[in-house]
């Protein structure tokens, strides 16, 4: 389950009742440094390029993507991104981004909910009749500040809904694509 901070705007609250100008920069630049981190996930999944994918979790975290593969609901963060690289190699190209992010930042802890869209094209164009599936992703995330920078230490992925593309060549009026 996410956790959640007593404080949901610590930056208005300290800011405005300590009059403490760098504390509200510090959770600003702490929450940007944390979607950095998500977007470095994202973006690695889709380069697979694996080690900057695990780094973005604490050591040994378990983490739940049960709604995601068919796999167990508390599953090492490693074990998931090696399950996720082997599971990728049906398409010749996937695409996850980001949309809304939340992200609510302690002094040692954080907690985020990113929604994704995710496409996927199949390497084999005649899988599933050339349908290509599409997914609307959701990231529930626990962060803990380490001597490494934040790391997840809980993530509960879901799958909000599902559909399937099917693309059609494209076609031109004027020269102008339609």
């Amino acid at each position: 389950m996410l956790a959640h901070l007593p404080d949901t705007n610590l930056v208005e609250t300290h800011a405005m009742s300590f009059g403490d100008d760098l504390l509200a920069v510090r959770l600003l630049i702490d929450q940007q440094l944390i979607r950095d981190l998500l977007l470095q996930y994202f973006t690695n999944v889709d380069r697979r390029v694996w080690a900057p994918v695990k780094e973005v979790f604490a050591p040994g975290v378990l983490v739940d993507y049960s709604d995601l593969m068919p796999i167990g609901d508390a599953v090492a963060a490693d074990e998931v991104v090696d399950r996720i690289a082997e599971a990728v190699g049906i398409y010749a190209v996937t695409v996850h981004q980001m949309g809304n992010c939340e992200i609510t930042v302690g002094t040692e802890t954080a907690v985020s909910e990113t929604w994704v869209n995710a496409h996927h094209v199949y390497a084999d164009p005649e899988r599933n009749e050339g349908r290509m599936p599409i997914a609307g992703l959701r990231y529930q995330d626990n962060w803990q500040r380490t001597p490494d920078g934040w790391r997840i230490t809980m993530r509960r992925a879901f799958t909000d809904w599902r559909a399937w593309w099917e693309p059609r060549p494209p076609t031109y009026v004027g020269g102008v694509h339609q």
